[in-house]
């Protein structure tokens, strides 16, 4: 092992190392257990993370026979950080008010009628918004999973947290799914989570696999994007481009209640055109020159595979007006390049799902998995401190 490791348990017989920060990963034997899914869970993207989190991170890697066989990544959450698509407590609210199914249970087992009870919480598998999930090797086996399960809850009963979640489960991940069921976690709905299979013949597949007001509409849609002299195209993310889509990203941020500076956002979007180098590309629209509204694309190699994966954007929503920027900015015009590069999937993400199940994406059910810890007096007085 490198000197990266920074500490090992071996309660119940699990063999289980603690990976010092992200910067240690590479030699740890993490990227061999990343799959083409797992882009998020990358060394590069969780330095990204951890540099952007404004909480503790934990790297766990489960080995046999001195060979690392399965990892988890966990953050700590409480109230103060600002990721609230990923926050139990925020979800839990979320799905109240959208009375989704289950919820109304969940919330009297696990969060005893208050979301905000179930903080400080470890959330686990990653906070990105699809498949948050250990990784594992082909030849892991369900053992080595539920040995992280249990050093991830151990850590977060060490540390005094009042819960356990793993944010977005997605319903493929059956194993995962049993697993977390049999050790007393309970569930609610969080999201839906679309891709899109690039069609071989590109866009133009894509289009005429369309209903016939499916296609008239997108052509609508780019006529008046035309006729505004709109132009939109993907190009690098440059540090010259990062002031303004800061801008933009806050706009988006703001308007569905989260937390956020235009500093901030471009912070972070400057580190990740450092960290990603010509693996971030944005989609840019201009009008009269000036940009208003983009779209983040990470690419995604591993196993012989390419795909690709939004992840942030922003609009100028008053130079927008009533303009159709939303899908040519962030599926048509990236649908487009990633066929001409040969990719094989596009990463649509949550949100919007009827709107992109009929522009032709797949897409599946996740649920966020909640495990309430006992918590003590002396637990809670050590927490508000």
């Amino acid at each position: 092992m490198s000197g990266d490791v920074t500490g090992q348990s071996v309660r119940g017989g699990a063999d289980v190392v603690r990976v010092a920060d992200a910067a240690g990963l590479p030699g740890s034997g993490w990227p061999d257990l990343v799959g083409p899914e797992d882009f998020f869970q990358t060394p590069r993207w969780l330095a990204v993370q951890e540099r952007n989190s404004g909480t503790t991170m934990d790297f766990l890697v489960r080995r046999r026979a001195d060979m690392p066989v399965a990892a988890l990544v966990t953050a700590w959450a409480d109230d103060s950080v600002p990721w609230l698509l990923a926050r139990p407590d925020a979800m839990l609210a979320r799905a109240l008010e959208d009375r989704t199914p289950d919820v109304e249970a969940c919330l009297v087992d696990v969060a005893g009628g208050d979301p905000a009870s179930l903080l400080p919480s470890l959330v686990c598998g990653g906070r990105h918004l699809g498949r948050t999930r250990p990784l594992a090797a082909p030849e892991a086996l369900p053992s080595d999973v539920e040995a992280l399960v249990t050093e991830a809850e151990q850590l977060a009963e060490d540390r005094g947290a009042a819960s356990v979640c793993f944010p977005h489960v997605d319903e493929r991940d059956t194993g995962l799914v049993e697993l977390l069921r049999h050790r007393g976690y309970r569930s609610h709905p969080s999201a839906h989570y679309a891709w899109l299979p690039i069609p071989p013949g590109g866009w133009d597949q894509f289009l005429a696999e369309m209903s016939k007001h499916r296609r008239r509409r997108v052509r609508l849609e780019r006529r008046a994007l035309d006729e505004a002299k709109v132009e939109v195209r993907i190009e690098p993310l440059t540090q010259d481009l990062v002031p303004r889509l800061g801008e933009l990203d806050c706009n988006l941020l703001r308007k569905y209640g989260n937390p956020a500076s235009p500093e901030h956002s471009a912070g972070l979007l400057s580190w990740i055109a450092e960290v990603m180098g010509d693996d971030v590309m944005v989609s840019v629209a201009r009008k009269d020159n000036n940009v208003i509204g983009f779209g983040m694309v990470l690419r995604s190699r591993s196993r012989g595979r390419e795909e690709w994966f939004g992840h942030r954007a922003g609009f100028d929503y008053d130079a927008q007006g009533k303009l159709p920027l939303y899908y040519d900015v962030l599926y048509y015009r990236v649908l487009e390049a990633a066929a001409q590069e040969g990719v094989s999937v596009l990463h649509a993400g949550i949100g919007s799902v009827e709107a992109k199940l009929a522009r032709g994406c797949l897409a599946s059910q996740e649920h966020s998995f909640l495990l309430r810890l006992p918590r003590t007096d002396t637990d809670r007085e050590r927490t508000a401190r």
